[in-house]
């Protein structure tokens, strides 16, 4: 009777008592905080936060904080307990926080003429960066306003988001022509006709040429040294088109034309011309003109620069703000050679000279 009753108290103590817990290792987590950019980089420092829970033993540091452009790191620690050790990992960190260097534009084709653009250019920008690689760099294309130092601003941006101060490309942009105006033609009593015209302050040089009937060039001058031209003399009825041009330094040109219409000649006209003396001269090498004097009783009544080696004295005349005619008496004329642009006042020695009495004194016949 006392065995079955030991044996009964035994059986409900060993249903009433509590089940044993089962064996548990540490936990361990961790969280990163910092400043997000782009594709899963950080652009400033990453702090590590530990948490670990039910170790006995820990070499995890409650707060940790990475301050250096990495490329992809990751931290690791462990806690243990009497019941087993547990490790755990970061995901990977990249930090980037440099922007891209060396940040330059290039235009997308050399100068059209000398060093300036005369139309719309594409510019294009690049750069390095040694962590997270150049994600985009700006683009533009530039269309004025004409400057002699315009100016494309560009940037470029990595893959972490970091972008780079502006950085300018300078270069030299014109794309205006200069403005000509006042292109004319006028007709002298000697049918050589002069052609006048108006260059802006711009302009570098300019060009005139005759255009029938064939394309001649007349000058080809610094634009500031010269304002007019005198071709001819042109023949009697004829009618004669010229095309002044200038350039800027950029080689941007505006052209106008102007006709100049010699009268037909009368047979007063032909004698006229018959009784006006021609003077002549032998040529001088190299030269390019020559200027012409004329002197009446001692007194210059005239300065001329035919390009040719002779020169047909006017009926009528200016010289000096004042009109001069050709009238009877005794004349003295002098010549010298020029070499370049009028403008540059480059002559030689005197070349030749003479005399002549207007109107010729008559040929007397000696008789038998």
């Amino acid at each position: 009777m006392r065995r079955a009753l030991a044996l009964l108290v035994a059986t409900a103590a060993a249903v009433v008592a509590p089940a044993a817990a089962p064996a548990a290792p540490p936990t361990v987590a961790n969280a990163l905080s910092g400043t997000a950019g782009d594709d899963g980089w950080y652009v400033g420092p990453v702090t590590i936060t530990w948490t670990v829970t039910g170790a006995t033993d820990s070499d995890c540091p409650a707060v940790q904080t990475l301050r250096d452009d990495t490329t992809g790191v990751s931290r690791s620690c462990s806690a243990s307990n009497a019941d087993g050790t547990t490790t755990v990992q970061t995901k990977t960190i990249k930090i980037d926080q440099t922007p891209p260097a060396s940040v330059a534009g290039a235009a997308a084709r050399t100068p059209d003429h000398g060093l300036f653009y005369t139309a719309p250019v594409a510019v294009a920008f690049s750069g390095t960066d040694a962590t997270s690689g150049i994600a985009s760099c700006t683009t533009a294309t530039y269309a004025g306003p004409d400057a002699p130092s315009a100016a494309v601003p560009g940037t470029c941006r990595d893959r972490a988001g970091n972008t780079s101060a502006p950085v300018p490309f300078t270069f030299a942009y014109d794309a205006t022509a200069p403005a000509l105006t006042g292109v004319a033609a006028t007709v002298g009593a000697d049918r050589r006709a002069t052609v006048v015209w108006t260059a802006a302050p711009d302009a570098q040089t300019v060009t005139v040429v005759r255009d029938a009937p064939a394309a001649t060039l007349l000058d080809h001058v610094p634009a500031a040294s010269a304002r007019s031209v005198v071709d001819g003399p042109l023949a009697a009825g004829a009618t004669t088109a010229y095309t002044v041009t200038i350039a800027d330094a950029a080689g941007n040109a505006a052209s106008a034309t102007a006709t100049a219409t010699v009268p037909k000649a009368t047979a007063k006209d032909a004698s006229t011309a018959a009784r006006r003396p021609t003077l002549r001269w032998r040529a001088r090498p190299g030269a390019e003109y020559y200027n012409f004097q004329l002197y009446r009783d001692g007194r210059k009544v005239l300065s001329a620069w035919p390009r040719g080696t002779h020169y047909t004295l006017r009926a009528r005349w200016r010289f000096h703000r004042k009109t001069y005619k050709l009238a009877a008496g005794r004349y003295r004329w002098y010549v010298w050679p020029g070499y370049g642009p009028r403008a540059r006042h480059r002559y030689g020695r005197l070349h030749a000279k003479g005399a002549l009495t207007y109107p010729a004194p008559p040929i007397r016949d000696g008789g038998q």
